[in-house]
């Protein structure tokens, strides 16, 4: 089984941080198509090692994709590092993680935007609300800030003096109206 180091890797790539993007996509990759129990422990070491490097510096897009890892024995230790790192990360990791819950991913049928919405949901729920109405106030598109406004609405009642504060930014507007609206009558179905 080939392993790609970062340095090989980075010639094909504009700048570190895509480099380290293929480079997890690629060890996540190797694990999932290894053929026997020692590739994939070769697979699973070359994960590890990875994150060791570069868990703390690689880009978000880098350590979600080994979210996509399956779930073994020798990587669930690795897909829970991935996640509590992300999380420790706060709201800079918001909008990474709400493409992946979005399903923009690099492999469609993984276990991506299940495990970074468990990602988000292990956050500071004061971070994923700020993230979220930073994202509404952001350059996001359409779709995602409809992701956004699901998870807000999902939140429920400590998300509105956020989205009320979202009303005065012109971008962030009708996108707090709705998830506001929603709220109040979930709240209301709820007989709150």
């Amino acid at each position: 089984m080939a392993y790609a180091d970062a340095d090989v890797a980075r010639g094909q790539y504009k700048d570190d941080g895509e480099a380290l993007i293929g480079l997890a996509r690629q060890l996540a990759d190797a694990f999932e198509e290894a053929q026997t129990r020692e590739d994939q422990e070769y697979a699973a070491e070359a994960i590890d090692d990875f994150l060791s490097e570069h868990d703390h510096y690689a880009p978000d897009e880098a350590l979600i994709a080994l979210l996509d890892l399956p779930m073994a024995q020798l990587t669930w230790p690795l897909v829970d590092s991935v996640e509590a790192t992300l999380a420790e990360r706060g709201m800079s990791a918001i909008w990474p993680l709400l493409e992946a819950i979005d399903g923009r991913v690099y492999d469609h049928g993984g276990q991506t935007p299940a495990r970074a919405l468990e990602t988000l949901g292990a956050m500071r729920e004061a971070d994923v609300i700020r993230g979220l109405v930073n994202l509404l106030a952001g350059a996001a598109d359409d779709e995602l800030k409809a992701a956004a406004v699901k998870v807000l609405v999902g939140a429920g009642k400590s998300a509105v003096p956020a989205l009320e504060e979202a009303l005065q930014e012109p971008a962030a507007r009708r996108w707090a109206e709705d998830a506001l609206g929603d709220i109040r009558a979930a709240r209301e179905e709820a007989g709150d």
